[in-house]
This record gives structure tokens, sequence and C-alpha cells, in this order.
């Protein structure tokens, strides 16, 4: 038996190399810090990132703020949002900023979600006539089949319009819906308002003042 040596040529591999960006963040007094970060960097990312280096003691609450002064808007960051991306979108005249800072209530949804779904305002309490327990709210809010509905009346103004009004909404997972004829869930009677798979929530900082909102809590998509 003979053996031949044969030369075997390996395709080239070719790096993945990660750009790097520079960012800005603020706290609460104003200041800010530089940061050279990964293109892929997350929101918790930055966040434990400025918690090792201001060697702050994490106490889960420490959250990332997108903050809009030309239009009196701010968000906070979903953990998995990527900052680069959250970035890119805004324009070069604006003067946007990160902020760094805590929100208590960052997980409070999780840890007490009835607080969040008063029985007169979700469908299924009574149905249940409230016996349900915030584990079973949980689930069943994170499920994909059984999505409860929630409703009430929130003040609402149609973009180009000065007036605000008075409107039943209904949320469901499909999005939200508002009533043309006071609180009819009839399908005739529904219109939809706005989905929520390429739209991000933002709290109003100075609704009274910059929009005429009736009241100084308010948000929009």
């Amino acid at each position: 038996m003979s053996l031949s040596a044969r030369r075997v040529t390996l395709p080239a591999i070719t790096p993945i190399v990660l750009q790097k960006r520079v960012i800005k963040v603020y706290s609460e007094d104003e200041t800010s810090r530089a940061l050279e970060v990964p293109s892929d960097i997350t929101a918790r990312d930055v966040c434990q990132l400025l918690i090792l280096k201001n060697h702050y003691i994490d106490d889960h609450s420490w959250t990332l703020f997108e903050h809009l002064p030309h239009i009196g808007l701010e968000r906070t960051l979903e953990d998995h949002e990527l900052v680069i991306e959250v970035l890119s979108n805004w324009g070069m005249e604006e003067e946007n900023k990160l902020y760094f800072r805590k929100n208590y209530a960052k997980y409070e949804f999780f840890k007490n979600p009835m607080y969040f779904f008063p029985e007169h305002m979700v469908s299924f309490a009574t149905e249940t006539n409230g016996e349900i327990s915030p584990t079973q709210i949980l689930q069943m809010f994170l499920s994909s089949s059984t999505y409860p509905e929630i409703h009430g009346f929130l003040h609402a103004k149609e973009q180009g319009k000065k007036s605000w009004k008075k409107i039943y909404f209904l949320l469901r997972r499909s999005g939200l819906y508002f009533s043309t004829k006071g609180t009819s869930k009839e399908p005739r009677h529904l219109q939809f308002f706005s989905e929520f798979g390429t739209s991000d929530i933002y709290v109003s900082l100075a609704g009274k003042k910059k929009h005429g909102a009736p009241t100084n809590y308010g948000f929009c998509f």
C-alpha cells in the first residue's frame, strides 16, 4: 500500500471587525461622558459600562433615556435596543441627547403587573371576577394566544389639529383602536390608531405648554 501526500488549500477566513463609534451620554447634572463603543452595543451594555466606570452600585434601576428636546419628548431605551441604531435616526440639526439616570419603575411591569391593569380596564377581569393572580396576569399578557383587551378613555389629538378629544380606546395585540361611537366595540365603530411593530412610545415632558394637552402626563407614538 502506498501513501501520497496532497496539499489542501483552505479558503481564506475574513475576520469580522465591528466598527467603533464615540457616543456622548449625559447625567442628570448635565455633565457628559464620551464612550467609544462597538456598533452592536445595547442599551443594557452601555448602562453596565457606565456603572463600572463610575463605580456605581448596580441596583437594576440604571437606565438609558432618549431625549428629544425640540419636541419635548423622552423615552426609556429597552435593554436589547442597539444604541447606534437609535442614534442613526437622529437628524443632524437636532440637539438630541442620551441620558443615564435611575428609573425605579424599569422592571415594575414584571414585578407588579397588577398595578398596570385595573380590573375595570381589562376585559378578562370581569369574566374571572377579579380572581386572578399577578403571575397569571403576566403570563396572559406575554402569551401569544390569550392576550386580553385593555380599554378606557384617553384624550387624543389628530395630527394637524389643535383640539383634544376624549375618546374611548381599545388596546389589542394587533394595535391600538378607538371607537367612533361612545364605548361601542363593534367592528364598524372601531378605527385603527397605531400599531407597535415599528413604533416607539415617548412620554411628553411639556404636553400642556408645547401641545396644549389637557393633562400633565401624556405619551405619543
